[in-house]
């Protein structure tokens, strides 16, 4: 065996070491629990109008991870949680935060919260207990899983009509009118806080 072969053994054999001692700190939190690489979560709480619950959002701390990181939401009631769902991996806008937007009960539909997110727009049934992320099916919005696989498809028949194949379409009520908005999420110096929306902001 040569020298130079020797040296190249050498270098892998640390290689080996450290990358397992490294992957051996992330397992057990020596990295990840103090947050040398993963962004710390960071939650703000809404409490939502006419007993609609309690709305919590958490989203990584903006590091150089953090718009690869999901998100996670959830509504609470009488400390329950009747949503809770991952969201996809997306950077709070920092112009205009994120905005959240109610919308009252009418007959047995609703109420629904809006969140205009940079991923896609949330929509939160708080009636039948499901999130979803509005999404376009040509020029149709339409509404599918909030993560993970959420295919929008459709199907036309031998006359042309079309049928859905996932999703479901957006509410009359959401489409025609754009809610009351009750207030954003925003950075500021301390973290993520909620900001309730001024009397004159649309």
């Amino acid at each position: 065996m040569t020298r130079g072969t020797r040296h190249w053994l050498g270098l892998i054999a640390v290689g080996v070491v450290a990358g397992t001692a490294l992957l051996a700190a992330w397992r057990t939190g020596v990295v990840s629990g103090d947050r040398l690489l993963v962004p710390k979560p960071e939650t703000v709480r809404i409490e939502l109008p006419e007993r609609g619950g309690r709305l919590g959002l958490q989203v990584p701390e903006q590091g150089w991870l953090a718009p690869l990181r999901a998100r996670r939401l959830w509504v609470e009631r009488a400390g329950q949680r009747i949503i809770d769902t991952a969201l996809f991996p997306a950077p709070l806008d920092r112009r205009f935060g994120l905005a959240v937007h109610w919308f009252p009960a009418e007959g047995r539909h609703g109420p629904y919260v809006r969140l205009a997110d940079p991923a896609g727009d949330i929509l939160l049934d708080l009636r039948g207990f499901a999130a979803w992320r509005m999404s376009a099916l040509g020029e149709t919005p339409w509404l599918v899983a909030p993560s993970g696989v959420a295919a929008a498809g459709v199907v036309r028949d031998g006359e042309g009509g079309m049928m859905a194949t996932a999703g479901r379409p957006v509410p009359p009520m959401v489409l025609e009118d754009d809610g009351t908005l009750i207030g954003r999420v925003i950075e500021a110096d301390d973290g993520l806080v909620f900001q309730p929306a001024a009397e004159s902001e649309p």
